[in-house]
Parts: C-alpha cells; structure tokens; sequence
C-alpha cells in the first residue's frame, strides 16, 4: 500500500516432475512469469528485493514485454527488467500529460487491473466505464497508446483475461457483467480458402474457411510476421523478422497435423519448398537442401545438391514400425531415430546419408539416375537409370543388386518393403524384397498409374488406353512383410499358415525362422522348422521349448541356455554355462557326444577329474583297435611322443601327415625316419611333399626329380631359379605342355610366354578360347609363324558371326578367298564382292558368282540371285532369268535400272508376247508403258472390245482421242446404226467435229442430216474454210453462202485480192459490205503506189480522209494540199502546218547546207530562237564531221550574242561546249567557255580534253590555276604510264606494285610473264592475291588456281593465309557443297596439290613431307589431303574407306568445323549400318548444334568421349551451323531419339582395348603407324610401305584398284602385294 514492488526469485522450479532451469519472479506477491505452462510445485525461494518506490498505490500490475504499472493517479508507467523506466503515460489531467494524444471524452479513473496478451507484446488496463491498450512496437522499440475504449455504464473492470491465442478479451466489470471483444491488428482472406488473424505483429492466426480449423502461428523469437503463404492447401510457409536485431525466421507449419516449426533464416526471397514429405519440410536455397521436422525449431539435415525433383530425392523421418505389437522390442526400436536421406550428389552418384550420425553411403552408376526412392524404415533404396534399369540398394549391407531391366514404373507398396515395377507387358511384384530372385509376374495390357491399399486390399491400376484395369495383389504377403518389420512373428506364421506351398512360402518360412530364431521366439522358429520339413531341428527345438515351460525360470535356467548355445553352433558357450555350474560331468559327456574327445580330455585334466587317465588310455587303445592310426598319432603329438606319433602316421598309411609334423616342428633327427618318411611319400604318389623332403636334406637332384615325377613344376620352377637357372625356360615349356595336356589351357599360356614359345602360346590361347589374348601375341611375332593361327582366328570368328573381324584375319593370312567364301555363305553378297574384287581376278570373280546365282536361280531364291548377276555388273542374266521365269515385272524393273535404252522395246515385246498369248489387259499395260497406246487400242478394235479401246483412248488420249475410236466405231456399224451409236454415246457431236477435223465432210453431212440438223451450218462454214485452204474459192463461196456467212466469202475474196468477186458477192448478199470492199481494194493500190487510183476508191468509200492520210504518210503535201482544198477544207491549215514542220525538219535533205538554210530562214523571218533551235538541231548522228557541226553550231552562238540576252547566249555557249567536248573538240569548247569568262570551266575542258598545252595558256595568271594543271598532268602521265611508262624508266617492282593496290592481276601476270619475273617475286604476287581473295570473301578457286598456276610462297609468314584458305574452303556449308559438288571437289582436289608441292619440295617421304615444314603445317595439309580423300571415295563409292576417313577427320576438328566434321562422320556410320557408332556421334553432333546456337560448351558433356583421346575437348565452336536448315537438324534429332530406345544398342563406345582392329580405333591415339589411305593404326601384318609413304594394304589395294591413282602422290598406280 506504499507504492513500493518487490520482486521474488525463484532459482529453481519443479513443473509436473520435471526441473526448469529458468528463474521465474513474484512481483508485488503476485506470480509472474513468461512461461506460462509453468505451475510450481516446489519452490526454493530467495529473500525479496525492492524493486520500485511508486507515489501511488499499483493496483493494476502486470509482466509481459515489460513490467507495467497503473494505479490510483491515472498514470500508466512501464519498466525494463532493471527498473527504468522505458515510457510513461499520464492520464491526471486534460492534457495526457508527458505524452501528447487525443482528447477523453470522460476524465480518467484509477487503473484496476492489468493483462498482456500471451506475446507480452499487447497489453490492456481496466479503468472507470473503460479499459486503455497499449502496443510495443518492434522497429521503434517503444510502447504505444493505442488509445481507450469506452464503455457506458460499465463501471469499474475489475478482471481482464485474454483467449490463448490472443484473439479474443474477456472483461469483467463491478456489476457482474462481462464482455468478449475480438481482438486483432487485422484480418484479410487468402485465396478465398484461408482467413489470417494478426493478434499481434509476431502471432497470425490461420483458419481453414471450409471446416474452421486453425492453427495459430507465433514467432517464439517476437519476430513480427511479414509474409505468409500456405502450398498444396496444406502446409503454411511464413517468414518474420525482428527489426531491432535484424534477425530474420522462418516459419513452418502443417494444417493437417497441427505442428509448427521456426528457424532462423537470413535467404528469404529466393528460396524454394519441397512438400513431398509430410513429416517435413525441404527448403532448397543456393544449391543447399535444409530440412525441417514440422514441431521442431531446429534444422535436422544439411546437404547439397542441384538436384530437387520428387523423384531425384527421397526423405525417411522416424517412419518405424507400429507400436500395436506388444513387444517391448518393438517399443525400443520406436524409441531410434531414423532420419535418412537419398540424394544426387551428381546425375550419376547417389548418396544416402543418415541425418543422426552424419554417416553416408554412396552408390555410382554408369548412367544417370531419373528415380529414386526409400522403403519407410530408409534400410534399401530403390533406383532407376536412364536406360530403364532398375536397381536395389541395401543400405547397412552396402550391396547393389539389379532387379529389373527396362523397367518404365516401379514403387513401394504403402506402408510395406513390397515393390510392384512395370516391364513392357509385364507386371512384377517383389513381396519378399530380401530375395529378389524370387518375383510374381503379372500379364498386363497397359501401363500402370497407381497403386492403391484401401480396407485391406491392395490393387495395381493400370490404364489399358480405352478403360482402366485393376489388378490385385496378394494381401496377406505384404501384411507378412509388414509383421517380419513389426516383429510380430506370430502374426507372420499364421498368414504363412495360409499360404500354399510353393518355393516362395518357403523362402519365406525360412526368412520367419531366422528372425524369429534371432528375436528368441523359439514356438515360432519351431513352427517354422516344422513348416520347412527339418525334423531334427524340430525335435530339438521342441525338447528346448519343453524344458523352457517345465522349468519356473524359463530360458534362465542353465540347461536350457546351454542347449540354445548348441543351437547356435557356439559349443565354447554351452561348455562355460556348465561348468559355470559345476557340471563338469554334463560338460564332458556333452563334448563326447559331439565327438570332441580331446576338449573332454582337457576339460577332465582342468577339473581334475579322477577319471581323467583313463580316459585317455581307453580312447588310445580304441583308437588302435579300430585302425584309426592317425587319430592316435594326434594324441600322442599331443602328448609330445613326437616319434611315436610319426611312426603311427606311417602305420596308418599317413606319410603326408607325418611329413606335417616333421615340418611343423622342425624335426631333422635321425635321418633314417626322414629317408623312411620321403620314401613313404614316393611310394604312396606324394611326390611334392617328398621332394621338399629331398630339398629340406640337401637332396637337390632328387628334390627336382620328385617335383618332376610328381607334376609339381611350380616347386620344380622355384628349386631351378636357385640352384638350375639353366633349366628354368625347359620346365616352364614343360609346365606348359603338362597343364596343356590336362586341359588346363588357360594356365598354359603364361607358361609359355614365359619359356618364349610364342607358337605354343598362341596355340594355347586358341584353344583356350582367349581369342582377344591370341591377337595380343600374334601382333609381336613373324608373319610366317602368325598365317596359320591367323586362320584358326578368323575361322572362330566367322563361327561367331563376327564377319568385320573374321574378314580382317582372313585378309592377314593371305586367304582372302575364305573371306569371299564366308560373305557368300551368309548371304552378304556386297562384302564378298568387294573383298573378290580387291584380291582375285575379275574373271575369276564372275565365275563364282555366276554359278552361285544359278544355284539359286534353281532353287527358287530369284532375289538373291538377282542380286549376285548385279553384283558382277550382269543385269542380263539376271534379266534373262526374270524373262524365263515368267516375272515380268521384275524383268521390267531391272531393264529400266540398267538398260534404259531397251526399256521401250521390251515394253513392246512383252505387250506382243502377251497380246499373241491372249492376255490383252497385260499386254495393254505394256503398250502403255511403251508409250504405244494407240497400239493398245488397235489390239482392242482388231478384237472387237470397242469399249476397252475407248477406255485407252480416254485415259491416254484423252477426250479427243476417245470420240476418234467411237467415230471409227460407228463407220464400223455404218449408216443409222452408226449415228444411234453415236447418239446413244453421246458423241454425236463430237463425232461430227471429229469428221470434220478429218475431213470426211460427206459423212459428218450424213451425221448432221440424219442426228444434229442444227450443226448443218457449221458443217458447211468448216467445209467452206476447208475448201478456202485446198483454193477452191467458188465452191467456199457456196459453202459460205449455205452457211449465211457471206461476210466470210467476202473476206475470202478480199484477202486474194479479188475485187470483182468481193463486190460481186457483196451487192448480192451484204450491200453494207461494199465499202469494205472498195476501202481495202484502196489500200491495196496505196501499197502499190498507184495513189491516184487508190484517191479514186477511197471516194467511191466515201472516205477522203483515208485519202488524205495515205498522201500524208508517203509526203506527197502537194496532193494532200490539193484533194483537202477539194474535199477536206477544214483540214487545210493542219495540213500546211504539218507540211512546213516535216520540210524544216527534214533541212531538204539533211546535210551541212540543209542546217545552215533552214536556219537562215528562220534568221531571214526573225526567229532567232527557231533558228537557234534550227542550227542546235545537228548532231553527230546526222553529220559525221565534226568540223561541220562545229560550223553550225558556232552560227547557234553568234545569233545568240548578237540577238539574244545574255543569259541565254551564256546557256548557248554551254551546250554548244559540250557538244564540242562529247566530239572531241576540247580545245575549241575552252576557247568558247574563256570567251565567256568562264577561266576555270575553260582550264578544266582543256584538262579533260589533255589539252595540256591550251590549259597552260587559259591558266596563265592565276598561281592557282597553274599549280592545279600541273598536278592534274603529272596525275595524268602517272595514269597513262602506270605500267609501261614506269617500266620504260626500269621500275618493275614500283610498275607491279601500283597494279597491286588497283588490283589489275591480269595485266600483272602479263608484265611478269613478259618481263619474265622469278618465281620467288612469281609465287610472293600469288600469296598477296589469294590473301586479297580471301579477305574480300571472293572466289576460292581462284586464288587457289592461282597459287597452282604462278605458285605458292613459302610457309613462314603466309601461315596465316593458308590457314585461313584451308579453314574457309573446309568449312563450306552443306547446302553449298551439295549444290555444287563437283566444283567443290575440284577445289579441295587443287588445294591438296598445292599444300602437298610445298611440303614435299624437298622430294622426301611422307615424314619428310610433313616434318620440314612450319609448325601447324603438317595438320593442315593432313586435314586436307584426308578431307579430299573422303571426297574421292564417295565419289567412287568406297564408302567403307570413307566412314573411317570422316572419323579421321574429327581429330583435325579445329580446321574442320567440329560439327561438319561429326556429322559427315555420323551419317557415314548410320549409312553403313554401324547404328551403335553413328548413335555416338550423331548425338554429339545435336550437342554440338545446340551449343552453337548457345554460344557455349557450358552444357556439354564430355563424359562418353572422354577416353576417345583423338577427340579434342575442350574446342572452338564453328560461327555457324553446318546445317543451315532446321529441318535437317530436325532430322537427325529424330533419328537419334528412334535409336536410343533400341536395346541392341550399346549407346557407348567400347574401351582402348574393346577397339582394337575395329571401325572405333580411329578414335584413340596409338603408337602404331599411320594410314595415309585412312588415317587409322596400321598393324604388323597388315603394313605396306608404298611410295615413300605407310598404308593398310587392304585400304591401299581397294583404293588403287578403284581410282586408279596413289593416294598420296596421286601419280597412276596399280594394286600392290608387297608389304
């Protein structure tokens, strides 16, 4: 009551039995502390502090954030923990006193009582008919008013609580009311789902709107909340921060089971959620997985990877068994955490950690991983990789093991270790996952899509495209998985119990038996020994049971843990329990029993057993008795009778044992025992033992011949490496043939190496079948001794139809007829060919291949036979076979292949073959082809099938052609019956036209009268126009009257110029007509130039303007004057005008006189301009002397200056100069221009003109003018003597030069040809224009002819400019070289030349050629000749040659656009069936193009390729695509996409070893030479020296037998054996 607090500690606090460490307060008396959970039940408490001295009494007195304090004086004041005083609000007085704020509408009481929310962070104080709030603000770290609220008649408050979750406050007032007021910061609406209550700034309450639950998000660090999400309507991701401390966290929640989780986190913004787990959470942020448990605030797992897809990740949290099992095992294997998780450490590398112990297991592939998953307890790990293979992992055993192959769907069965996987058709199931051999398989017809376990049922649906299947999996198997996991043994023998039984129920009996066995569950392991059928272990287990529920302390008692010890095989245990015991007795009799005599002896000799010597003696003598002599020597060697002991061993027949115990204690005395002991061993066929006899008595010799004796060559070996080092090569020969000759070849081998029989060695290898070994040793031997083994080699590899390899031994053996015959056996008539025609004669080769294909021939394989007669190149006989067999159409298809020219011909004579044999639709299809369908349709008439000829005649000849055949039809039937035809037809018509067309007119008259009167006229017109063509004109006059044209007899008439007969028809049939007549009789007498007469018609037209316009045309103005004065007198004055125009222009006649005349009438009217324009009207296509146009013209100016102003004499002058500059008259046009003071236009003309010396005189005067026309001459004299005048004064080089810079190479090879320049300046010239060439992106071809024609500089400094040739015409695009192929390959043909003369000047060998040069040269120049190689082969169909060329090409990538060069590679491949090999590259190829459309290798993988060490990596991208079209790419892409999915290819390419002598040794790097046909390693026997220059023989003689030409030196060269 005086104002003053006390504050109380408490330094320890028990709540609910347990200890909390914190220190919880009493304020004041009352308790307070920030835990609110917290209840004391025991308190130690320390003596009170004062704390705080008020004025006032604290009724109102409250801890959360901060201690607050309100009382009777209307002031509400909060303290820190220390007592200071952080912020006061006084409410006394109107104004608030120290802190400003608004107004009260009711003076303020004294403060009740006070509450915080359950934050600390909000707290309420009641007062009089009102209670104040007040709020700590985080980023100010201050306390807030915010403000009163004021209730009427409320009275005093007098108690204050808040709900839990802060989002609601009761207030209880004097009078017993009490008030519930919702409390929050704000609230809004997420997604329309989801409600949020900000109670405070650090606590959010989240409501599901659909059924109201809720789960209240608080920040235990009173951060305050700025951003909250909720993923898969489920989980909540919110993310806080305390702005004082910049601390930041997240939150995460779960709406399902309530649980709440906050870290600390500093990467909000970016980070990324994986929900895949329900137990936590997975935040992946900057390459690092985090892991979450909902409900704890602490992260358990840490890992990073790239790698976060729900397949690519698996997370197991304390998934284990269910505690419905009483066990108390199971209870303690609840009670461990199992926290684990599978990731990717890379695409090919999984790795398993354990989250507790931090401990991993990783697991590599050769391919990448694209599904993985943990069984519920994290012990296995399933996993699938990209080529479908799936793949079990035992996580504790560390062992992989691969279940399935092509596997497209597998999973867990829920809840169980049972896994159901998907191969193609077939549906598998694992119930015991432990042995994965034992697999139930299900026939399915779709594919699977889930995997559902509902009210104890377990269904597999699968969709089978129209409707979905399920199908059901065997319950009480997985339920005995799940209780083998549960350990609930009990549970698994009865569902056993009603299973049938089949290898798999009995798999599982003895799974059960060996866990139950391990759990100590002896009624269930005995049911399980009962269930397997093992008897004894049944009876025993059943005695251990029995004495285990007779005995009150059950498996305690002694007896029966000895016996479970047997059980277990742990004899020593069961001794120690027993005679822990003091049963000495039991122990002994029990090792008796187990025939262990001599541990019962020991045991009886430790006890001190009175029976103990006895025991010893007696099982002595049984043991002589029963003739165990051996057994008796043991127990005397143990006893240390040493003596004894070896002479009982040799009694019993045992030299071997006694020579042991000779040896293990060294026993060297006396001799004649180790002599009756080696003797011993000779005797009884231990001659190894009685060797080291003889060796351990110095007994050298007799030591080797036991060894000898006995086949023990290895102790043999060992004697002679120390004391016979002569004899060690013969018993390794000797060793050989022993292990040879009993069949342990393998062994042999080595043995043989080691004496040096290469022979035998290879022939052991051979036998042995170690093929790969036997080449090994035949590349380090002779030819002579490797040709008969080469045969045997090739022979099994034909066996293994392994022809590519059995081809190439037979061609190193020198038998390749063997190869021939093998392809033919096989059927590859290609390969066999192209091996018979590199090694036998043509001849011989036709031979073979003939009397094959006629074996064929004759039984039935026409195919086959076809395709040896074209191997040979002999389509007729393959033609003729066809031919007597009878298929035509094959017959026809090769003649058309091969002998086009016949083509036609047999068309024919097959459809005459045919048509005589009667099959006439055949034999029309022949005629066609032939192009002989009218003879088709003759066949058809000549056998009356009217129809069918006009069918041929429509579709071959069309409309036309078919109313041909009815028309002959109907001349057939003749008469009315013709027409009916015809009508009936429907040809009437066109049968009338058609004999029109062919002018039988009687008939088509006869048609029309009888069937089509209204086609009478056009009969008649058409027969009129006929008889106009054949000049009957009377009878076309009748016609064309018959058919009232008579406008056409008119015109007829007209065109023969037979006017009479014209008029004539005109007046009796068409008067309008008559002025026609008489206008183009008229013009015809014009043309003649009878005007007069043509005047007169023209009248008689009543046309006088035809007249007037004929006179006007041919000049004769008098008469047009006149006959328009007479009849056209209105046209007169155009007439005249028109007349005085044509004479001044034409200047009666056109000459100098004419000109000057016709302007002087002009000067004598007073025209000027007309005369001007008179005299300017000259030029030089009229008068050809240009001193007579200067005349008239210069008459042009003098009217000018005299009678016109001076502007236009200034434009005069003008064009009369340069009209006198276009004629050459220069220096005249100057001296007009200076007389018009143009000084500088003048100087100019005269410069122009060269006149140098009038240019001179015009400048005269002006400095600058003068300076001007002697630089423009030297210019000049530079100009003109460029060439010649420079090479006058002897400046060659300076002369070249400057037709260099302007480019002129033709007059520069013409200098230096004239001047006859060496060819050093010759070839330096020729490099600067192929640079020129070059850098001007010009045409190739040309400089590279130039440097062939004038040749080529050396290397040194035009390195750069060959580079840059080589790379530019290699790095041709594709669509260029296929547009223009044979250009293309001339170019690179040329190009090779030029860079092969300049590397072998020195006329050396191929090393010469390639070594002499600068650095860099030799890969150009080999990247050329290989590239022009590969072009050659293609060219002459060596495509084999070509594939390995274009994988040679791949090394010289950084001259060759790499993806050019990987393609034409790729393509090769696939074109010659290597699929395996053109997948490789092709998909390297789609690499490569999209990395040039990237513009970086970032995205390359080079892991395929990163053994193949002639594959460069890392290299230059090419600027461009080689591949310009999309849809070529396209097309690759598809063809790679097609391929990977067929499992017979291996997708990789095989080892340094696994290429050798194969398409992929181009690929690595080798020591051996190299070919210069190929540009692969050339074996031993396969070696050819040619033309100073290494080759593959067989490469070499396929080449030169085709192209007839060296490959090298590309000189005329034929097929060579020597090598």
């Amino acid at each position: 009551m005086d104002g003053s607090i006390h504050r109380f500690f408490f330094h320890q606090v028990c709540v609910e039995g347990r200890v909390n460490a914190h220190t919880a307060r009493i304020v004041g008396g009352w308790w307070s502390c920030k835990y609110q959970d917290c209840y004391p039940l025991v308190c130690i408490l320390c003596f009170p502090l004062k704390f705080i001295d008020l004025r006032c009494v604290p009724y109102a007195l409250a801890w959360g954030q901060s201690l607050v304090v309100g009382g009777n004086d209307g002031t509400v004041i909060f303290y820190d923990d220390k007592g200071d005083i952080e912020r006061q609000f006084d409410y006394s007085g109107p104004s608030r006193g120290m802190d400003s704020g608004s107004s009260l509408s009711s003076p303020c009481g004294e403060f009740t009582t006070a509450e915080f929310n359950p934050t600390g962070e909000t707290v309420v104080l009641g007062n009089w008919n009102s209670f104040y709030t007040f709020t700590y603000k985080q980023r100010q770290q201050v306390w807030e008013d915010v403000g009163p609220k004021m209730i009427k008649n409320l009275y005093s408050v007098t108690s204050l609580a808040w709900k839990n979750d802060g989002a609601r406050l009761a207030v209880g007032s004097l009078f017993g009311s009490l008030d519930l007021y919702d409390a929050c910061v704000r609230r809004y609406h997420y997604k329309g789902k989801f409600e949020f209550t900000y109670s405070s700034l650090s606590q959010v309450i989240v409501k599901r709107l659909e059924t109201g639950t809720r789960i209240v998000l608080k920040s235990l660090y009173g951060c305050e909340i700025t951003k909250i999400n909720i993923f898969q309507d489920r989980y909540v991701v919110a993310n806080a921060i305390d702005h004082a401390s910049s601390t930041e966290t997240l939150l995460l929640g779960d709406l399902a089971t309530y649980k709440l989780s906050e870290i600390s986190w500093a990467n909000g913004g970016n980070e990324k959620f994986v929900f895949d787990n329900p137990a936590c959470c997975i935040v992946y942020h900057a390459g690092e997985l985090t892991l979450v448990e909902y409900g704890c605030n602490e992260t358990f797992g840490t890992v990073r990877t790239d790698y976060i897809s729900g397949h690519l990740l698996s997370v197991r949290i304390d998934e284990s068994p269910s505690e419905s099992s009483g066990s108390s095992q199971v209870k303690e294997a609840n009670c461990v955490d199992n926290k684990k998780i599978a990731y990717l450490l890379d695409a090919q590398t999984i790795n398993v950690k354990d989250l507790i112990t931090g401990s991993s297991a990783t697991v590599s592939l050769d391919s990448k991983v694209d599904w993985l998953e943990l069984n519920g307890r994290a012990t296995l790990l399933l996993f699938r990789d990209r080529r479908r293979q799936l793949h079990l992992y035992d996580v504790k055993a560390q062992v992989r093991t691969t279940l399935l192959n092509y596997c497209t769907y597998v999973q867990w069965v829920p809840n169980s270790d049972v896994v159901v996987a998907q191969n193609r058709s077939n549906l598998c199931v694992w119930y015991n996952i432990h042995t994965p051999d034992q697999v139930t398989v299900h026939q399915i017809k779709g594919h699977v899509e889930d995997i559902e376990r509902t009210n104890g049922r377990t269904e597999v649906i699968v969709d089978e495209t129209l409707s979905t299947a399920s199908y059901l999996l065997d319950e009480a198997l997985i339920q005995f998985g799940t209780a083998i996991d549960n350990h609930t043994y009990d549970r698994a023998a009865d569902i056993l119990d009603l299973l049938e039984a089949s290898p798999e129920a009995e798999g599982m009996w003895k799974k059960l038996e060996e866990m139950s066995f391990s759990g100590c569950n002896f009624l269930v392991a005995e049911r399980c020994a009962a269930a397997t059928g093992d008897i004894g272990r049944v009876r025993y287990l059943h005695k251990l049971n029995k004495l285990v529920v007779q005995n009150a302390m059950g498996m305690s008692y002694y007896v029966a843990r000895s016996r479970l010890a047997l059980l277990r095989k742990e004899e020593g245990e069961a001794e120690n329990i027993l005679l822990l015991q003091g049963k000495t007795d039991d122990a002994i009799r029990m090792h008796q029993q187990l025939h262990r005599f001599g541990r019962s002896f020991a045991i009886a000799e430790e006890r001190s057993h009175p029976e103990a010597l006895r025991m010893r003696q007696d099982h002595f003598q049984y043991l002589l008795d029963s003739n165990q002599a051996s057994k008796a020597a043991l127990l005397k060697e143990n006893e240390g009778d040493l003596l004894q002991a070896i002479e009982l061993h040799l009694r019993g027949g045992m030299p071997g044992l006694a020579a042991q115990l000779i040896k293990r204690h060294s026993i060297s005395n006396p001799p004649s025992i180790m002599e009756q002991v080696a003797a011993s061993l000779s005797s009884g066929g231990l001659h190894e033992q009685a060797g080291e006899f003889y060796e351990r008595m110095d007994q050298l010799q007799r030591a080797m011949d036991a060894y000898l004796k006995g086949s023990s060559y290895r102790k043999a070996v060992e004697l002679a490496r120390k004391h016979f080092p002569g004899r060690v090569v013969q018993l390794q020969e000797r060793w050989g043939d022993y292990l040879f000759e009993h069949n342990q070849v393998d062994m042999a081998i080595n043995h043989y190496i080691e004496a040096s029989m290469s022979a035998k060695a290879i022939e052991a290898s051979l036998t042995a079948r170690q093929w790969t070994r036997a080449v090994q040793l035949l590349e380090n031997v002779d030819y002579d001794v490797a040709q008969p083994y080469l045969r045997r080699l090739a022979h099994h590899y034909e066996e293994m139809n392994q022809t590519n390899e059995a081809e190439r031994f037979y061609v190193a053996a020198g038998a390749p007829e063997k190869a021939v015959e093998m392809y033919t056996h096989a059927n590859l008539w290609d390969r066999a060919h192209k091996i018979a025609s590199s090694y036998m004669e043509p001849r011989e080769v036709s031979l073979l291949y003939i009397s094959q294909a006629q074996k064929l021939e004759m039984g039935g394989k026409l195919k086959e036979a076809e395709k040896l007669y074209l191997t040979i190149n002999e389509p007729d006989l393959a033609i003729n076979m066809y031919k007597k067999q009878r298929k035509y159409d094959a017959m026809v298809r090769l003649v058309e292949r091969h002998r086009q020219e016949l083509l036609k011909e047999t068309h024919q004579y097959l459809a005459q073959h045919l048509e005589s044999e009667g099959d006439l639709r055949n034999a029309e299809h022949h005629y066609s082809s032939a192009g002989e369908w009218l003879s088709a349709v003759n066949m058809y008439r000549t056998n009356d099938l009217w129809e069918e000829a006009m069918r041929v005649a429509k579709v071959h000849g069309g409309p036309n052609a078919s109313k041909r055949v009815a028309y002959a039809w109907a001349l057939s039937l003749g008469g009315d019956a013709g027409a009916r035809l015809l009508t009936k037809q429907g040809l009437i018509e066109p049968a009338i036209d058609y004999a029109v067309e062919s002018g039988a007119f009687d008939h088509a008259f006869e048609l029309a009268r009888s069937a089509c009167p209204s086609k009478l006229p056009d009969v008649h017109l058409k027969h009129a126009l006929y008889l106009e063509d054949e000049e009957r004109y009377k009878e076309a006059e009748a016609e064309f009257i018959k058919a009232n044209k008579p406008r056409e007899a008119i015109d007829m008439y007209i065109h023969q110029q037979a006017w009479a007969d014209a008029l004539g028809v005109a007046n009796k049939h068409d008067v309008s007509a008559s002025s026609d007549v008489y206008v183009s009789h008229a013009r015809a007498e014009a043309e003649a130039e009878q005007h007069q007469h043509a005047e007169e018609l023209f009248m008689l037209a009543a046309k006088p303007e035809l007249a007037l316009s004929m006179y006007r045309d041919a000049g004769m103005w008098t008469e047009a004057l006149a006959l328009a004065q007479r009849h056209l007198p209105h046209q007169l004055a155009e007439i005249s005008l028109a007349y005085s125009q044509a004479e001044a222009r034409r200047g009666t006649g056109g000459a100098k006189t004419d000109f000057l005349s016709s302007g002087q009438q002009f000067e004598m009217k007073k025209q000027w301009s007309n005369a001007i324009d008179a005299y300017l009207t000259a030029h030089q296509g009229v008068i050809e002397d240009p001193r007579d146009l200067e005349e008239i013209w210069y008459c042009a100016i003098v009217v000018a200056r005299r009678y016109m102003p001076s502007e236009k004499c200034c434009d005069v002058v003008a064009d009369v100069a340069r009209r006198l500059r276009e004629v050459g008259h220069h220096e005249t046009a100057a001296e007009l221009l200076r007389e018009s003071n143009d000084i500088r236009g003048a100087v100019n003309c005269a410069m122009e003109g060269r006149c140098w010396a009038k240019a001179r005189e015009l400048a005269m005067g002006s400095s600058k003018l003068e300076a001007e026309v002697d630089h423009a001459y030297q210019a000049a004299l530079r100009l003109a003597e460029d060439s010649e005048g420079l090479l006058d004064l002897g400046h060659q080089i300076a002369a070249i030069d400057v037709l260099v810079e302007r480019k002129e190479w033709d007059r520069i090879w013409q200098m230096a040809e004239r001047e006859q320049l060496n060819f050093s300046l010759r070839a330096k010239y020729a490099g600067i224009q192929a640079a020129q060439i070059i850098s001007g992106d010009g045409d190739l071809s040309v400089a590279i002819c130039t440097l062939k024609q004038h040749g080529a500089p050396p290397v040194g400094s035009n390195m750069d400019m060959y580079r840059r040739l080589i790379i530019a015409v290699l790095g041709q695009g594709h669509s260029h070289t296929n547009a223009n192929r044979e250009y293309h390959q001339t170019v690179v043909s040329e190009l090779r030349d030029v860079l092969f003369d300049i590397g072998y000047a020195s006329n050396g060998t191929q090393q010469d050629a390639l070594g002499t040069v600068a650095d860099g040269f030799e890969q150009l120049l080999l990247a050329t000749h290989y590239y022009n190689l590969y072009l050659i082969c293609m060219q002459h169909g060596l495509k084999a040659i070509a594939l390995k060329i274009s994988i040679t090409l791949i090394r010289y990538s950084g001259i060759i656009p790499i993806d050019k060069a990987f393609y034409l590679a790729g393509t090769m491949a696939r074109d010659q069936g290597q699929d395996n090999l053109a997948f490789v590259l092709l998909n390297r190829y789609i690499d490569l193009s999209e990395a040039i459309d990237e513009g970086s290798l970032d995205n390359i993988d080079n892991a395929d390729f990163s053994e193949a060490t002639n594959i460069p990596f890392p290299f230059s991208l090419p600027p461009g695509q080689y591949l310009l079209e999309e849809d070529d790419r396209e097309e690759i892409r598809d063809w790679v996409l097609s391929i990977c999915m067929d499992k017979s290819i291996d997708q990789q390419l095989p080892g340094l070893q696994g290429s050798l002598g194969t398409i992929y040794a181009g690929l690595y790097a080798s020591n051996l030479p190299t070919c210069i046909v190929s540009g692969y390693p050339v074996q031993k026997w396969e070696l050819l020296h040619v033309n100073n220059s290494i080759a593959n023989k067989v490469d070499w003689n396929q080449y030169v037998r085709k192209v007839k030409l060296c490959p090298w030196t590309q000189k005329e060269q034929g097929p060579s054996s020597a090598s």
